[in-house]
């Protein structure tokens, strides 16, 4: 779905973005479906334009990890909490750092009965909603206190950007395994199995991720702004020559 730039008078693209997808969700939302978010910005747009609805039985969960070690903005609790709001429903949190330092201390987090049973609801949420991070040196990812400089160079040369925050190639393919071990939250392959997994991306820095992302087949929806989908087909053109 492209959006044109002035939907419902926004001004600017990215709200463009989700004022088009917020509008989406209220028609496709069921009673008693789950909805799994990510974070960011272009999540944030989203949710902050959405009108309450009288749709019994829904959940909403984060779909990732949503602590950070600095002081960037994610909106991750905003954005849970309007869903929630909206959905007139209490949000279910994953209070977990997007990525642990090593594997064991987050698998045996993991395990604990409430931990799981946020995880599991997110497995089980029939509609996902996420945008794509890229991988240049102002990335929200890379702001957050995760990385060395010798980790994000190495994501940076191999990497064209993040769903979910766990990294990919041009193919889709994950980069790092030792890294994606120690991430929290919903598995790509997860992504391929929601009755509507929706990517929401606005502007052209983000061709190459939503490029992978399409490539991969992890969203079977994607809502993306005029210049994103005007580069993305020039893309495409420049791979056939």
């Amino acid at each position: 779905m492209v959006v044109p730039s002035n939907f419902n008078g926004e001004t600017l693209s990215i709200n463009s973005v989700g004022a088009y997808t917020a509008d989406f969700l209220t028609k496709i939302v069921r009673p008693d479906d789950i909805i799994g978010i990510g974070w960011g910005k272009t999540i944030h747009s989203v949710t902050t334009r959405m009108e309450n609805q009288e749709v019994p039985g829904v959940q909403v969960v984060q779909l990732k990890g949503s602590v950070n070690f600095e002081n960037e903005r994610t909106y991750a609790y905003e954005s849970i909490n309007e869903l929630g709001r909206v959905y007139h429903t209490q949000p279910q949190y994953l209070p977990l750092p997007t990525i642990f330092d090593n594997q064991v201390t987050k698998e045996m987090v993991e395990q604990d009965r409430f931990i799981k049973a946020v995880l599991d609801c997110g497995k089980k949420a029939n509609i996902a909603i996420f945008s794509v991070g890229t991988v240049r040196k102002s990335a929200l990812l890379f702001q957050l206190g995760y990385f060395d400089e010798g980790q994000k160079e190495n994501l940076q040369d191999h990497a064209v950007g993040d769903i979910v925050s766990r990294f990919i190639n041009k193919d889709g393919e994950l980069v790092d395994e030792k890294l994606n071990e120690r991430t929290v939250g919903i598995q790509l392959s997860d992504l391929k199995e929601k009755r509507y997994s929706i990517l929401v991306a606005s502007g052209v820095a983000k061709l190459a991720g939503v490029n992978a992302v399409l490539t991969a087949g992890y969203a079977n929806h994607a809502v993306i702004d005029l210049a994103l989908a005007q580069a993305l087909i020039d893309y495409e053109r420049e791979q056939e020559t």
